[in-house]
């Protein structure tokens, strides 16, 4: 049976339902019934509700593009990941990404936005393509280029890492608390005996680099030690830093290091020059330890899934208008077979 024109028989299910099909049925206007279903305009509560109902009962959905133009906004957030060419990214970077995605993912669907992890490798702009209402960049650096170009663009920026660029200082963020971190563990070697403590550190010139090495220099400032400290260079492999540290004259007897993979890379060096650990070399390192056994390092964790979610929910109330303050999460150590204590 072939049902008259303009009449409605439940659902409508050959073509989709658009708004004017709402506004002719619910005998109001185009923009009342935009207003009532959008929560805009000066609609009563009684004309919201019967618009949304007659809505629901044709089937209508909102058509994303349209939704973006009337209200500007997408619904999609991204979280900016680096480090990709880094030695450290597969046995550091990327655990850390993936249990700080997770949080973010988690906080985000729970305020009803999507969240797209987006390259941000020099070279790529693969990112500006992608719409979305504002972007989490983690680790930035002196003049991040994309948070130069996210703000330029007119999103919303969060950084998980203290903003260190002049210009990002007004930028709400969530950062791993180093000042207290690092002296945590610095602190765990002293008290296993260790003399002379150095820093094994990287080329990355990022807020969590830079943190680490100014709670390393304060510590040992504070005590009246002297700072002994390695840089891993551009492209070169962490171990040849490694044995360069542990050959000096003034070799330490304990050392954190930035990642895990620094710390991989010290007790292979130690191996080689038939040093013991812990016996003649303690370390402690930054990284992610996982429930039950005893790690092979002892680490300084991060809780990246934590810093996470309280990223996408700092960058979502900045989108609802309100100003989120910078939040600092707290790092504990996990002994492990690396050091004494």
């Amino acid at each position: 049976m072939v049902l008259p024109t303009g009449t409605h028989h439940g659902p409508q299910t050959a073509r989709s339902v658009g708004i004017k099909d709402v506004a002719r049925a619910a005998g109001l206007s185009i923009t009342t019934v935009s207003h009532a279903l959008n929560d805009k305009g000066k609609v009563s509560a009684r004309t919201r509700e019967r618009v949304r109902h007659i809505a629901d009962e044709l089937g209508y959905r909102p058509n994303p593009a349209a939704q973006v133009l009337l209200t500007g906004r997408t619904g999609v957030v991204g979280l900016a990941a680096g480090h990709q060419s880094a030695e450290a990214w597969e046995r550091t970077y990327r655990p850390y990404y993936a249990s700080l995605t997770a949080g973010a993912m988690v906080a985000a669907v729970d305020r009803d936005y999507a969240l797209v992890v987006v390259p941000a490798r020099p070279g790529t702009d693969l990112w500006t393509r992608i719409p979305m209402d504002g972007l989490i960049v983690v680790d930035p650096v002196a003049g991040d280029p994309v948070i130069n170009e996210a703000l330029r663009r007119g999103l919303a920026v969060v950084t998980d890492g203290r903003p260190i660029d002049p210009d990002h200082a007004h930028l709400p963020y969530v950062h791993s608390d180093m000042d207290s971190g690092v002296p945590l563990a610095l602190e765990h070697l002293r008290a296993g005996g260790a003399r002379r403590t150095g820093l094994l550190t990287g080329p990355e010139l990022d807020s969590y680099t830079l943190d680490s090495e100014r709670a390393y220099a304060c510590w040992c400032a504070d005590r009246g030690l002297p700072a002994v400290v390695e840089r891993v260079r551009n492209g070169e492999p962490a171990r040849d830093a490694a044995r360069r540290m542990l050959l000096a004259d003034d070799r330490p007897d304990a050392v954190h290091a930035l990642n895990e993979t620094y710390g991989d890379a010290l007790r292979g060096a130690a191996e080689d020059l038939g040093l013991s650990i812990p016996g003649d070399l303690q370390i402690t390192a930054m990284g992610e330890s996982g429930p039950g056994a005893r790690p092979a390092l002892t680490l300084l964790t991060l809780a990246p899934r934590r810093t996470g979610a309280l990223c996408a929910g700092m960058l979502i109330d900045a989108l609802a208008g309100r100003s989120p303050q910078p939040l600092s999460v707290p790092c504990a150590l996990v002994p492990g077979d690396s050091t004494r204590g």
